[in-house]
């Protein structure tokens, strides 16, 4: 199984509005598709403050 973080259910637009850049760019950093420094910031987002939990490999 893939890497990745799993939030809930509408949590990836608010990701998304608050670092302001678009679904598709939160869904690639969360998945581990992108490793730029927005994609670590919105991972770190994530986790610290959405509760993402970090599954996989």
């Amino acid at each position: 199984m893939d890497k990745r973080i799993v939030v809930s259910h509408g949590d990836s637009k608010k990701i998304a509005v608050s670092m302001n850049c678009t679904r598709e760019m939160v869904s690639k950093a969360l998945n581990f598709k992108k490793d730029s420094e927005l994609a670590r910031r919105i991972r770190y987002v994530a986790k610290e403050q959405y509760g993402g939990i970090e599954i996989g490999k």
